[in-house]
């Protein structure tokens, strides 16, 4: 049983290594789709993340007159790690609903619809990258010169995405079946934005109730941005943080493979 097990994993990851070709089409109709029917059109993918991020700076310097950042000014403390949040729970919304906005796919049976996802994040990431460059660019301009650390951002983006992946396995195949599945996505993204030091900093909390916070795999991937833009700290200098988030993630990316697996076969009941 359990030798059928990984044969049947491996056959399902191995099937969308083979959908190389498809998963490039479909993300890129799904980048073009993107605001299509708007004037500025995907323009809007970088207005809104950056007004929002300007309208919290405004908000706590000027407002609240407070800087979690401490020596690092707020806009470089804010934009250095919301981008991450950003791309995060947006794209987790988006993966939830994934499957149920392709179903005339779904009664296809020989179309591998786990390439759904990895098209979806990869669309994603072009207007990430774009204003990764911007964040970069206001790091730059305050001190924060980009160099080797910079780099990191490709390790901390590749982690975030394939933990992406998981979430999106799990929660657009249950999604077709419990509908709730998608309003316990949207609480969990408003309530994941407060309890991940994005407007706060952790070291505000004590020493020994950080683990708390450090459970929540976004911490990882927030700090990671900072400390790749600002801090200047290499991942390899905090193993236990950087082994608790793969054991995490690689945990999520299984049972993600054999929650879909086993409930795709249904989805034509339903949809």
């Amino acid at each position: 049983m359990p030798m059928k097990f990984l044969l049947d994993i491996k056959k399902f990851v191995g099937n969308i290594f083979q959908k190389k070709s498809a998963i490039y089409e479909l993300a890129k109709r799904e980048f073009q789709a993107q605001n299509r029917n708007t004037y500025l059109g995907i323009i809007w993918g970088y207005i809104q993340p950056l007004t929002y991020i300007v309208l919290l700076a405004l908000v706590f310097t000027i407002g609240l007159r407070t800087n979690p950042g401490g020596k690092v000014p707020f806009v470089v403390y804010l934009i250095s790690g919301i981008i991450a949040w950003q791309f995060f729970s947006g794209t987790f919304s988006s993966l939830t609903g994934v499957v149920k906005s392709h179903s005339f796919l779904v009664r296809k049976g020989d179309f591998s619809l786990g390439i759904l996802h990895i098209a979806k994040i990869l669309s994603a990431l072009i207007p990430h990258l774009a204003l990764l460059t911007v964040t970069i660019i206001v790091c730059w301009f305050h001190g924060f010169l980009p160099g080797v650390y910079t780099l990191q951002l490709i390790y901390y983006l590749a982690a975030m995405s394939f933990l992406l992946l998981g979430l999106g396995w799990i929660t657009s195949s249950t999604s077709i079946f419990v509908q709730d599945v998608s309003n316990v996505v949207t609480i969990l993204t408003q309530f994941g934005f407060w309890f991940t030091p994005i407007i706060w900093n952790i070291t505000r909390i004590p020493g020994k109730y950080q683990w708390i916070v450090k459970l929540n795999p976004m911490c990882y991937i927030v700090n990671g941005y900072r400390d790749s833009l600002i801090y200047k700290v290499p991942f390899w200098s905090k193993p236990y943080e950087t082994l608790y988030f793969w054991i995490f993630t690689a945990s999520v990316l299984l049972v993600g493979v054999v929650v879909f697996r086993k409930l795709k076969p249904h989805f034509g009941e339903v949809i």
